[in-house]
């Protein structure tokens, strides 16, 4: 009798430990981590199966097949859900988060090319294998039930158990209930999200109605032109991880001595972006509108009436244009900013080797944006540009061409050099890749300010940090400013804000968001800029001299 035992005993055990293993693997600051805790879905299909068994109604097979899915489904939520926070530094919306899932597949697949296809393949059969294992689990468990002891024993122990999850031991209780508490979660979200987006739901109706700036001129500008340049991930980790800053230190210092010997002074700041390691337009959307945007926010504005940088700039008499490679598809938000063109991948025209997730090299969309836009005597001309060679995953980088006329074609670069430059990315350690395409933008950037035979304001800055697949969590959100011209009156009110010189702005205790950009800008040089204190019309001496 023993013997006939054993059997039940071990499929029931082994199902129990094939549950409970879906919900071990936590994702945390150090990479990955075990939570031993039982998890609150077993104790439920536990108690579940005790009790048809004991009412003498066995599970049907379609009963465990969706318990098995919904079990993987639990478990996956809980994974996705400390994954996004340990590598965006946010919660996971997944309201807003699942509808970039094609695309990101798409960009996936586009970097990783036919390994790519087989990765995701993989996946599929997994996830399937992994449903099927997860029935035979559920199958072993109730055939152990068909003993009314085994029932009852499982049964007692899931109701101990489902009370313990109200005992409060511990951070994080006895039960572990993450799962739980993340579907909760989302399912709040996505019902605030309904609520805000359809008008039930108003916490945002202060932030839209906030006062705006007024149009106009803005005669500090000298009628110069205003090139806004994003750099996608270039955030401060950049500069304070120290190893990052020794590997980045000689690109900082050739940009600086190549933008300053061609007569530019440089300033910079730093500024804290509304996202982290991704959700780059939250971030553009921010700077121009002069709102913290948040996902919802952003669509509450896309779809108000409030002003942005590009209609700012166009009531003062801008051309204003739009330069976004990245955007593959039809774009209809763009249209909110009021842009009188812009210039996306189908409108660049590129048809050189592919680089990265978005196929065009920053060095090409520089070159076309100088050939189309700054002909001579054209009208002042405002002008945002979005650089898409430093997104994840930063490789491959493409190589600088000392010929800007190759640019497209990199007719220049040996053959041999090829399999170097697209040598698939260690996905284990970016941080090379990451390093290189910062790189790569800065001497980029240098020579193509170095060529410009204009006197423009020019403003760049990153869009946010890199994602924390690159280095490890507590970064804050900050992202590195610079602001340059030939005209040293066009930099002046940014010396008044505290930028300071050079291309390494040092740590700040309270830095400025993103959102404060635009209505100091429009102040500064406007009819009526803020006038210096008289400390600040003193030169050094004089104020030294009038110390006691």
């Amino acid at each position: 009798m023993i013997r006939a035992r054993r059997p039940y005993r071990v499929g029931y055990f082994l199902g129990l430990a094939l549950v409970w293993a879906l919900f071990l693997p936590v994702p945390n600051a150090r990479g990955l981590s075990f939570d031993p805790r039982p998890p609150l879905a077993l104790l439920i299909v536990m108690a579940l199966l005790a009790f048809l068994a004991l009412a003498r109604r066995k599970a049907s097979r379609g009963l465990r097949w969706v318990l098995a899915l919904v079990l993987i489904l639990l478990a996956g939520l809980q994974f996705a859900e400390g994954k996004v926070e340990q590598v965006l530094d946010r919660p996971l919306d997944l309201y807003f988060d699942l509808r970039h899932v094609p695309n990101l597949l798409g960009l996936y697949l586009d970097a990783a090319g036919w390994r790519g296809g087989l990765v995701i393949a993989a996946l599929i059969v997994g996830f399937l294998l992994v449903l099927a294992l997860v029935v035979r689990a559920l199958d072993g468990i109730d055939r152990a039930m068909e003993r009314p002891d085994t029932a009852a024993r499982t049964l007692l122990v899931a109701l101990v158990g489902l009370v313990l999850v109200a005992v409060p031991v511990g951070k994080g209780g006895i039960v572990n209930s993450d799962a739980f508490s993340a579907t909760a979660q989302q399912t709040g979200a996505a019902w605030r999200a309904f609520a805000v987006l359809h008008g039930l739901d108003q916490r945002y109706a202060s932030a839209l109605a906030a006062p705006q700036p007024a149009s106009g001129p803005l005669p500090g500008l000298k009628s110069r032109d205003v090139y806004l340049i994003f750099v996608e991930s270039y955030g401060t980790v950049a500069l304070d991880e120290p190893a990052y800053r020794k590997a980045l230190g000689p690109a900082l210092d050739n940009f600086t001595a190549t933008v300053q010997g061609a007569g530019y002074r440089l300033l910079s700041s730093r500024l804290v972006s509304p996202t982290y390691g991704g959700g780059s337009w939250l971030a553009h959307g921010t700077l121009a509108s002069g709102v913290k945007l948040d996902q919802l926010l952003n669509e509450l504005v896309l779809n108000g009436d409030r002003k942005g940088l590009p209609r700012y700039m166009s009531a003062a008499g801008y051309r204003t244009v739009e330069i976004m490679p990245g955007i593959k598809k039809p774009y209809p938000e763009g249209a909110f900013w009021g842009f009188d063109a812009h210039q996306y991948t189908a409108e660049l025209g590129y048809s050189g080797p592919e680089f990265g997730w978005f196929s065009i090299p920053d060095q090409y969309t520089l070159a076309q944006f100088s050939a189309r836009e700054l002909t001579q005597g054209h009208k002042p001309l405002f002008a945002q540009l979005v650089l898409v060679s430093s997104h994840t995953p930063f490789a491959p980088v493409p190589p600088y061409l000392a010929d800007w006329s190759d640019a497209g074609a990199f007719k220049t670069v040996p053959q041999a050099d090829w399999a170097k430059i697209y040598a698939p990315p260690d996905w284990s350690d970016l941080d090379p890749s990451y390093l290189a395409s910062i790189a790569y933008d800065l001497q980029t950037l240098g020579a193509w300010l170095a060529r410009l035979d204009n006197s423009a304001l020019v403003i760049i800055l990153g869009d946010h940090q890199p994602p924390e697949l690159t280095t490890g969590t507590d970064h804050p959100w900050t992202v590195p400013i610079y602001v340059l011209a030939r005209d040293s009156d066009l930099v002046k009110p940014f010396t008044a804000l505290g930028y300071g010189a050079g291309a390494d702005p040092p740590p700040q205790a309270n830095p400025d968001g993103m959102e404060k950009f635009l209505g100091e800008f429009l102040t500064a040089y406007g009819p009526n800029p803020p006038q210096p204190s008289s400390a600040l019309q003193q030169s050094p001496d004089a104020q030294a001299a009038s110390q006691p």
